[in-house]
């Protein structure tokens, strides 16, 4: 059966319906310790400013998971935001999932 233009949007519509919310993933707020906020809206790896002095918190909604690395695949901490952390922490990139 052919797709006609005319049913193109019936059918966007009935697949968003189908799709679950993408609840708890994103945006995050990132603070650094210079003070300096940066917002993640992406799942997926996002490359961080390491010229601020490190990480010492993450703002966003509960069930917002994520993980935080430095240079390579050196994984510095990870859980559910919101989250604070003592000590700045060198990250150079965040994964939201």
């Amino acid at each position: 059966m052919p797709i006609r233009p005319s049913h193109l949007a019936t059918m966007s519509a009935a697949i968003a319906g189908a799709v679950p919310p993408r609840a708890g993933r994103g945006p995050v707020t990132v603070t650094y310790a210079s003070g300096h906020r940066q917002v993640v809206e992406r799942v997926g790896r996002t490359p961080l400013d390491p010229t601020q002095g490190g990480v010492v918190a993450l703002d966003a909604g509960a069930g917002t998971r994520f993980s935080l690395f430095a240079s390579g695949e050196r994984e510095l901490a990870s859980g559910d935001a919101p989250m604070t952390f003592d000590a700045p922490l060198p990250a150079n990139s965040i994964i939201l999932s």
